[in-house]
């Protein structure tokens, strides 16, 4: 969503989200969260450990946004950061293919009556 003053400062809103949709955010950021820092505590060096930095502050960021009910926006890392996470998630997890066969059984049940 853009911003709806671009040219403000930044500004607290809330965060209304349910108990379940809460729970599923914490553990996914969480986890989210301990990968980066795995990756940051791999002796091998990353390619681009700041952008990792970055993307591991705008989780936790998100994690008390979750906690505290509240968020200051604009926030574009913390977008950023969980776009990729999402986008991640629905490549790993098939959601697309998921929806397709949701679709497919929907259309075949309704002629089905």
């Amino acid at each position: 969503m853009a911003d709806q003053n671009p040219m403000a400062g930044p500004r607290v809103v809330p965060v209304d989200l349910s108990p379940a949709q809460t729970e599923i955010l914490r553990s996914e950021l969480l986890g989210w969260l301990d990968g980066i820092e795995l990756d940051l505590a791999h002796p091998e060096p990353l390619d681009d450990a700041e952008a990792s930095v970055r993307e591991a502050d705008a989780f936790r960021r998100l994690l008390t946004a979750i906690d505290r009910s509240e968020i200051e926006l604009p926030d574009e890392d913390a977008r950023e950061a969980l776009g990729k996470a999402a986008e991640g998630y629905e490549e790993a997890s098939g959601y697309v293919r998921v929806c397709v066969v949701h679709d497919a059984h929907g259309a075949l049940l309704a002629v089905l009556g």
